[in-house]
């Protein structure tokens, strides 16, 4: 007898005519649709791909919320093009175009590097390409010969499809310690604008000049010098008013530095846009001298949490959060303190549950605390680095007053560009404070992640918390935006009639799964075999032959 989960590994069975996907054709979840369309056909230079399992995220909420306004879809139309949602993908190939079988064959299995690259332009995947939430979809060209190449990575044959799939969430923590724009001065060949706010003597450094601070329109110069992409750097000499700072940060583009070289003190908060500093990284340095302005980039240039230090995890109860723990645990030098915030007692008691003792054997105390304690956690601090995992403007204000000296305040969680923060520059740039933003992760930021996981050093599987059929998705994103569940949500497309299930409901529902849990607490390997033994199709081949080779990414 055939046994179903070794078929089903190896895409054996037939393919359907018609496939089930969700559709989103605008904001809110009144515009989420479950679909029944034709397979779709891939081309010469494409692959058909069959969707194993795909995690929720957080970011998936944002896309439901905002709708064509989300910074990563361009104003699309989403009537006329429908948003397939679903970036935390593992997959097999099912179909492969006659002109990539010598790279590709039926059976292989990847993940995806979700934020694909073509021509300089970011069009990631579940976002513009459609992403994992079909139980079947066509691969193109985008993502097979991107900037970086191929976006596909190859899994080992005992790797999980749960926890590849778990991979990119997870690069995004490993990510957030990689700050991609410290740089020892301005960019080499890059958009520089100089304002001089106090007719000082700056010397000859180029690029676009401004005196007349209050007589700009910084829109128009930003249009007009960068084709509105902004500024690589922006040098201020002097000290402007709060309210005009705010309108010299609008110059920078993506990836900018701003260097306030100040002529006296900064008082008053400055109108940032904070949703900006998280997608596009920009970066806030400050000096006093004119003739040392380069030593401003070159100093607390740290890029990961200070050994010995303490460290704030904020709205941490959470997926991510715990993300941020498992690896923090694994630091050979990790801080000697920790704390963990939420307004969520319940989850507050699951992470000291799971991270207390494992944390203590390293040396590391953790404290978690309810964000409404304000004396207690002001009692822990001041604090190394500050981690936000709540995407709120009022969670950084809340904060940054804890953040020490030469300490490092990383906005992690996402706000929607436009989020305008009043925040203490002056205080922050005085105390040689960094406040960085990360979105994402990079094709290396993935193969490291994976290499981690398939050499036991770190288990994705240890973040599951639901899992789901592909119908189950709107019940699981819900789930998601309510805190429902401690940890990750994982949605096995091919499995329609299993409803969102936590892993203790597994007890009830699939008793033979949950007896392969760790702990009973834990998903593993052996749960997921389980479970498509027992609720997976027998999965599907196109005829193509069984050549090819696995593909180097």
């Amino acid at each position: 007898m055939t046994d179903p989960l070794r078929s089903y590994k190896a895409a054996q069975g037939p393919i359907p005519p018609q496939i089930k996907r969700w559709h989103l054709t605008g904001a809110g979840f009144d515009a989420l649709h479950e679909v029944t369309v034709p397979l779709p056909r891939h081309g010469p230079d494409e692959l058909l791909v069959r969707h194993d399992a795909v995690g929720i995220c957080f970011s998936d909420i944002k896309i439901i919320a905002q709708g064509p306004a989300h910074p990563k879809l361009y104003g699309r139309d989403m009537e006329m093009q429908p948003v397939v949602m679903g970036h935390e993908v593992a997959l097999t190939v099912v179909g492969v175009g006659e002109n990539l079988r010598d790279m590709f064959a039926v059976g292989q299995r990847f993940l995806v590097q979700a934020d694909i690259y073509r021509h300089g332009v970011c069009i990631p995947y579940g976002y513009v390409l459609p992403g994992g939430m079909a139980q079947y979809g066509v691969v193109t060209q985008e993502a097979l010969n991107g900037d970086h190449g191929c976006y596909l990575l190859p899994l080992a044959d005992t790797t999980g499809f749960a926890e590849a799939a778990l991979v990119e969430p997870w690069a995004c923590v490993v990510a957030a310690y990689r700050y991609p724009n410290y740089r020892p001065g301005p960019k080499p060949g890059g958009r520089l604008l100089v304002v001089n706010t106090r007719g000082v003597e700056t010397g000859d450094w180029g690029g676009v000049s401004v005196r007349d601070v209050a007589g700009t329109d910084f829109a128009r110069l930003r249009a007009e010098h960068t084709g509105d992409a902004g500024f690589d750097d922006v040098i201020v000499f002097g000290t402007p008013s709060p309210a005009d700072l705010g309108r010299i940060l609008t110059t920078l583009g993506s990836r900018g530095i701003l260097n306030l070289v100040l002529d006296r003190p900064l008082v008053g908060p400055v109108p940032v846009d904070v949703g900006r500093v998280h997608y596009e990284q920009h970066l806030f340095v400050s000096a006093t001298d004119p003739a040392r302005v380069l030593d401003a980039y070159q100093t607390n240039t740290r890029q990961d949490l200070k050994p010995g230090g303490a460290a704030w995890l904020v709205g941490a109860g959470g997926p991510m959060g715990q993300m941020h723990l498992e690896r923090l645990a694994m630091l050979d030098a990790p801080p000697r303190l920790v704390l963990v915030t939420d307004s969520h007692d319940e989850r507050l008691e699951r992470i000291q549950e799971r991270f207390e003792k494992r944390l203590a054997a390293r040396g590391i105390t953790l404290v978690a605390l309810n964000r409404r304690a304000t004396d207690e956690i002001a009692a822990q601090g001041p604090f190394d680095d500050i981690i936000s995992m709540a995407s709120s403007a009022e969670s950084i204000t809340e904060a940054l007053p804890y953040l020490s000296e030469g300490g490092v305040y990383n906005l992690f969680a996402g706000l929607a560009k436009g989020t305008i923060t009043q925040l203490g520059l002056g205080t922050m740039l005085t105390k040689n404070q960094r406040m960085v933003g990360t979105s994402g992760s990079t094709m290396d930021d993935i193969r490291q992640t994976l290499g981690l996981v398939e050499s036991g050093r770190l288990s994705t599987n240890s973040s599951v918390a639901a899992i789901g059929g592909l119908s189950a998705y709107q019940d699981g994103l819900l789930g998601v935006k309510n805190k429902r569940f401690p940890g990750k949500t994982v949605i096995f497309p091919q499995i329609e009639d299993l409803p969102l299930t936590s892993l203790e409901e597994l007890s009830d529902r699939l008793p033979n799964v949950h007896a392969r849990l760790r702990d009973g607490l834990f998903w593993t390997r052996e749960a997921e075999e389980e479970l498509l033994r027992e609720k997976a199709p027998q999965p599907p081949i196109l005829g193509e032959p069984e050549r090819g080779r696995r593909v180097n990414s």
